[in-house]
């Protein structure tokens, strides 16, 4: 419905601020810009903007200046075209009133650019939010005329993840576990200490039921096609696998489940635009163009992707590699994978500018493995950062110039709400082992966590006191 915002609009859930896209909104506001927050669904861009207009109330805008439009509240009775929406905004508006308008989830509302484009051009401040990718088509760019600014919101990275926490008492590897079982959407987050964790997974596999029939049925009117979530299904378990539409098709075909490749190229589309999965196209090192060649998926959320293909003990390394890319998306934008010389670079993130590079993978303790990694970072032949991001800790934290760092530590480097840092303490150390067995390394400690969840089957404290039955939990 459209209300002006004299009291609070919420499902009960405490709101965590997100400061690193609540900063993004301040800095754009009342500037010549349409705000556009896009992302899959449920990952937290209403109340992102609902904190924000909390902001503008205590910042001294009046409630009759800001006006609020949830398309999912009451589609049924909600303008569906241009025209209507213009209408039903100018209706209810009171005359000079309405200078910040909202408009929640308006991809389905036929033309909403138009309409947006006109609030604009009488001088109001607007902000919308959609959960498909095809908002920001090169059709309907042109028709915002460049002046749409976009905000792309993601569930959780781990260090938000940890402020959603907060006060559970847990070691970060034990929340870190939990983080790659239930994924970081905002409501699974605080649900995990809460007495509605057991209902988790009803709750993940609801939200992909919603965004596979909203977004992708609905949308693509392909209702009831058991090859596209046959292909979601295949995509989810094959995250970080290099990937082409021929070999897809081949690969479920040769399953019985007959697909062709045109198919295939089309419905990955549907997939990344409703946000359940991101592909990291292949760029060459030298030319800096990308390659049609092979391509790699990764999921929005692993929470849904555990819902749509269940964790197994062998998928720790491809969901780390997943952590990271959706990290690095977080924290720089633009990532794509490196072609060096036939050799690969898992991500190279702002390859046009100030360019980095990451390696990920489980231990850099072999020989083999050591130089298998380092060398197209190596190769590279420029002196831009080079890291490699291992689930152990590994003796030497530079080889050659290049940067070895711990996954934990790295991703706990991310800039806190309050502008600060989060560092691991050098003083603890959690470590991991079995019961009547020698300590165990610091890779094994994370992975005997997971593995120990996975195995167990249980979720929130259920699952803890399971794997200390058989491990011991030791602070350094």
């Amino acid at each position: 419905m459209l209300y002006h915002m004299s009291k609070e609009k919420g499902t009960g859930w405490p709101r965590i601020p997100r400061e690193g896209y609540l900063s993004k909104l301040r800095a754009a506001r009342d500037t010549d810009f349409i705000k556009v927050l896009t992302g899959i669904r449920r990952c937290g861009k209403s109340t992102i903007l609902e904190m924000y207009i909390d902001e503008l109330r205590e910042s001294g805008v009046g409630d009759r200046d800001i006006v609020y439009i949830d398309f999912d509240e009451d589609p049924e009775n909600l303008p569906r075209t241009c025209g209507e929406l213009m209408g039903y905004v100018k209706d209810r508006l009171e005359p000079g009133r309405g200078r910040y308008l909202f408009f929640d989830e308006i991809q389905n509302v036929e033309g909403w650019e138009d309409a947006v484009v006109s609030f604009y051009d009488r001088g109001a401040d607007v902000y919308v939010t959609g959960s498909n990718s095809q908002m920001l088509s090169s059709e309907i760019s042109t028709r915002l005329s460049g002046r749409q600014l976009e905000i792309h919101v993601m569930p959780l990275v781990f260090s938000e993840y940890l402020e959603f926490r907060r006060g559970s008492g847990r070691s970060a590897e034990e929340l870190f576990a939990d983080f790659m079982r239930d994924g970081g959407m905002p409501a699974i987050a605080l649900s995990e200490d809460m007495p509605s964790r057991v209902l988790i997974p009803q709750m993940l596999d609801g939200m992909y039921s919603t965004v596979y029939r909203r977004d992708i049925e609905e949308r693509r009117e392909i209702r009831g096609s058991s090859m596209m979530s046959n292909l979601i299904r295949f995509m989810m378990r094959n995250i970080s696998c290099r990937t082409s539409p021929k070999s897809i098709a081949g690969s479920l075909s040769s399953k019985r489940q007959r697909i062709s490749a045109p198919t295939v190229q089309d419905y990955l589309g549907y997939i990344t635009d409703a946000y359940l999965m991101t592909r990291s196209e292949r760029m060459d090192s030298s030319t800096l163009d990308y390659l049609e060649t092979t391509d790699k998926f990764y999921a929005t959320d692993l929470g849904v992707r555990n819902t749509v293909s269940p964790m197994r003990d062998g998928d720790v390394s491809a969901m780390i590699e997943n952590i990271v890319f959706n990290e690095l998306r977080y924290r720089h934008g633009t990532v794509v994978t490196f072609d060096v010389d036939g050799r690969e670079v898992d991500f190279v993130a702002d390859p046009m500018g100030g360019r980095m590079y990451f390696q990920v993978c489980m231990s850099i303790a072999d020989d083999a493995t050591r130089e298998r990694e380092l060398r197209p970072l190596r190769d590279a032949g420029d002196n831009y950062p080079k890291t490699v991001i291992t689930l152990d800790r590994y003796p030497v934290g530079d080889i050659d110039g290049i940067r070895v760092v711990r996954l934990l530590d790295w991703l706990l480097e991310a800039r806190g709400p309050a502008g600060t840092s989060i560092r691991p303490s050098a003083r603890s150390r959690t470590r991991v082992c079995r019961v009547g067995a020698p300590m165990a390394s610091a890779q094994e400690s994370v992975l005997t966590l997971i593995t120990g969840f996975v195995r167990v089957g249980f979720r929130g404290s259920e699952s803890v006191r399971c794997c200390r039955d058989r491990y011991r939990i030791i602070e350094e």
